[in-house]
Parts: C-alpha cells; structure tokens; sequence
C-alpha cells in the first residue's frame, strides 16, 4: 500500500519527511540495518531539492513510500524545471581534492547505496524513485 506525504521545499520539511519515512520502513518490514542508508538517501535528494529546485519560488515535493516485490521504495516528486541527477557524470574520485569541481557527491553516495534508482519527467514533474531490499544483503558495488 502506497503512503504519500506533501510539503513545502523547504528545510523545515525534511524533519516531517525522515519521521514520515521512517515510519513507513517500519510498516514495512525494512531490516534495522538499512534504515541509516535509506534516511541519508532522502536527506541528500531532499536537501538538493530543498536549495536548488525552485529557486527564488516556493513549491512542493510530494514523497510516496511503498513496496515492490522484496523492496521498499521512495518516489519523491517536484514540479520544478527538468533536472535529472542521474545526467550527472561520476565524480573522478582519483582527483586530488583541489582539482575536483563540487557537487556530484551526494549523487554518487546514492547510486552506491540505492538498490534501485529511476528518473522520468512525466505532466511536468521531476519524478525519482529510488527502492532498497528490505533484508539485510546488499549489491557488491564499487565504492
């Protein structure tokens, strides 16, 4: 069953959004082990909508929280401009720190730590989902 809350893009709402999602990981059976990774997930997505989106404008993002198949998943929507964080291109982790240009971090810590993450612009939203298996194993990535 899908849960869905909305609010502001504002950091005032990212507080509501971990409790609402934390929440919804409990309802769902998600291991303990996974929550830490879900709950910094969310805050770097909200955290980058919450400053980059709408700029000078006020808006809202819409998160939903529900299962598929052995997973949990997070859908959060926005009604800003396109932008898909998946364009980015990884960051050169080789590079010494003065030489790589900043952002595209948080980006990275998500594809690392998602078992699952989509984006599409559809009825002029920006619309991510990202899912985590509910148990305890994990993919073998690089870091």
């Amino acid at each position: 069953m899908e849960k869905t809350l909305r609010l502001p893009a504002e950091l005032g709402s990212l507080e509501p959004f971990r409790l609402f999602v934390l929440q919804c990981a409990r309802d769902l059976a998600v291991h303990e082990s996974r929550v830490p990774q879900i709950e910094l997930v969310l805050e770097e997505l909200l955290t980058n909508l919450v400053f980059h989106a709408y700029k000078e404008a006020r808006g809202d993002v819409e998160l939903a929280c529900f299962p598929r198949g052995d997973a949990f998943c997070m859908r959060i929507c926005d009604w800003s401009s396109p932008f898909n964080p998946l364009e980015r291109p990884p960051p050169d982790l080789s590079a010494a720190l003065e030489d790589r240009p900043i952002g595209g971090l948080g980006i990275h810590l998500v594809r690392k730590m998602a078992d699952g993450l989509d984006y599409r612009r559809e009825n002029d939203q920006n619309i991510v989902e990202i899912c985590f298996r509910r148990d305890t194993q994990q993919d073998n990535r690089d870091a």
